[in-house]
Formats: structure tokens, sequence, C-alpha cells
């Protein structure tokens, strides 16, 4: 079998893949993307994350998106419960800080995302736990700290500089490194994909959104998941078989594969 990459966050379970998700599927195959993490972000995509998960191929996470807080209550963690019951649940989240849109109160993310740590831990104190934060990562961070989580911690798109990346990495994170490392303006991302460690670095998608460079503006599918392997490789300084071997053994072991 030749190269094989792992997308460890992508939302084939968006409505935008409705008309054409198999083929998707099928396409990321070709493209030597032989296994995916499907992301839930509120509770009817973690359904449908599950719902979509089937063998070696595809796993679910599922969790309570910061834009989505407000679903966050006893019924929908007993929902979150069941689904994780299926053995199809490898991770929890997409769960975290936005404050770029601040479309749910700050106070409110924050507990909603304090719960949902404490949560995931109760499913599984090992169960990974996928980041996201946006204009918000001091307080993502220190939420993160405080809660003294004993889970793999993945930091889902990042985009910062050196300086973040050193933060995260100090503490122990993955860096999801996606679409944007292949803009033309993101220097600073390739700087920090460079000075991390290959082993902690994970690709992935997030299609629909954030295609990368050769595709931007488009919908996003796992299929261009190579374009960030290059991108990686070519700051890095190594094969692009190194780190296809490297992000998916590292990806296999956090998520069970």
């Amino acid at each position: 079998m030749g190269m094989e990459l792992f997308d460890t966050h992508c939302h084939l379970n968006h409505p935008d893949f409705d008309a054409d998700r198999m083929q998707a599927w099928w396409r990321a195959r070709e493209a030597g993307v032989t296994r995916q993490l499907c992301i839930g972000f509120d509770l009817e995509s973690s359904r449908s994350a599950v719902a979509l998960s089937e063998g070696k191929e595809m796993r679910a996470a599922i969790g309570i998106h910061p834009e989505s807080a407000d679903e966050w209550n006893a019924e929908t963690a007993a929902t979150l419960r069941l689904l994780c019951e299926t053995g199809k649940v490898a991770a929890y989240g997409e769960i975290g800080l936005d404050y770029h849109w601040d479309t749910v109160p700050r106070s409110r993310q924050g507990e909603v995302f304090r719960e949902q740590i404490d949560f995931a831990a109760s499913l599984s104190p090992a169960l990974p736990l996928i980041i996201h934060t946006r204009d918000a990562l001091a307080d993502t961070l220190a939420v993160l700290k405080a809660s003294a989580t004993a889970a793999p911690v993945i930091m889902h798109c990042f985009t910062s500089d050196l300086k973040d990346a050193k933060k995260c990495l100090d503490a122990g994170y993955y860096l999801g490194i996606g679409g944007v490392a292949t803009f033309k303006k993101s220097e600073e991302v390739r700087a920090a994909i460079a000075y991390a460690p290959l082993d902690r670095l994970l690709l992935e998608t997030d299609c629909p959104y954030l295609a990368p460079q050769y595709k931007r503006g488009r919908r996003n599918e796992p299929s261009y998941l190579p374009a960030i392997a290059e991108v990686i490789a070519a700051a890095k300084g190594v094969t692009l078989e190194e780190v296809a071997d490297v992000t998916t053994k590292t990806a296999r072991g956090l998520f069970g594969f």
C-alpha cells in the first residue's frame, strides 16, 4: 500500500456534502487519505458524525462548539453519553472558546467549556479533546490548565505564530495543521510548523471550510489533505513520506485506530 494520510478534523457530516458525500469519501481514498475523524459541533452534527462512522476508516468526535453553547444542558449530555456508548467515538470536541463573533456571551462559553472537559473525562479520562479557539487563546489555555485534564489535547486549526505554538507545545498539546498553512501570507504559521516536533503535528482539512491555497474559495474536502502534508514537509525539510508516516502514526495512537 502507498502513502497513508489521516484527516483528523473533517466535517463530512456537514450539509455541504449532502449531494456527494460518498463520492468525496472515495476521492479521499484515491488521494491516500485512508482514515478520517468526523467532528461534531452541535448535537445534530454529533449524531450524524457517529452515524457516518464505520469500520477502520472513520470515527467520530462529539461535543458542543462554543457558538452552540446554548445547546449544552443535562439532556444534551445524556444524549452525548449514549452516542459515546456506540463505540464509534474516538475524541470529544470540538469544544472551546470563540471570541470572534461573540454570538454567545463569553462567560457562558467558559462555563460550557469547563463543564464539557469534566464531562469528557467522565466518558473516559483518556478521551482526546479537540479544542476550538478563535481570538481567545490565553483564556483557552487558562481553562485547560485549570482543568488539570489528563486527556490528550489537540489545538484544532492552529493558525498563530511561533510564540503561541511554544505555549501549546510546552503544555504538552498537539497542533492541528490545516489549509491556512498553505496560504501565501502564512509565513508565521509555517515558522511554527518548522519549530514543532513532527510527532506533535496532526493533519486536518476542517472541510468544508478553509480549502488549501490551490483550491481556495471552493468547498474543502478530505482529498485535498496532501497539500497540507506537502507544506509541512517543505517547512520542516523532510520528505512527504516522513510527514505521512509520522502524522498518521501519531493520529492512530491518539484516536485508537
